[in-house]
């Protein structure tokens, strides 16, 4: 019987430590997410930035247009 506890305390051991140390475990989860969030935060201020520079263009053709059509 104490042969089993020791047995099923290591394993127990073992399991914690994959599920938190190992790879892919929590540790490495939540490095990945928060390098996630970090990227999804630059990528809205991207798409905010490559909105802007689409607006300039847009009214930068749009003048051309209208001095084109007074010449």
């Amino acid at each position: 019987m104490k042969i089993l506890k020791i047995f099923l305390f290591v394993l127990l051991f073992w399991l914690q430590y994959s599920l938190w140390l190992g790879k892919n475990g929590i540790l490495d989860y939540i490095k990945i997410y928060k390098k996630v969030e970090m990227q999804k935060k630059n990528n809205e201020y991207l798409d905010m930035r490559n909105n802007q520079i689409i607006l300039e263009i847009n009214k930068f053709n749009h003048h051309l247009d209208k001095d084109k059509k007074k010449i």
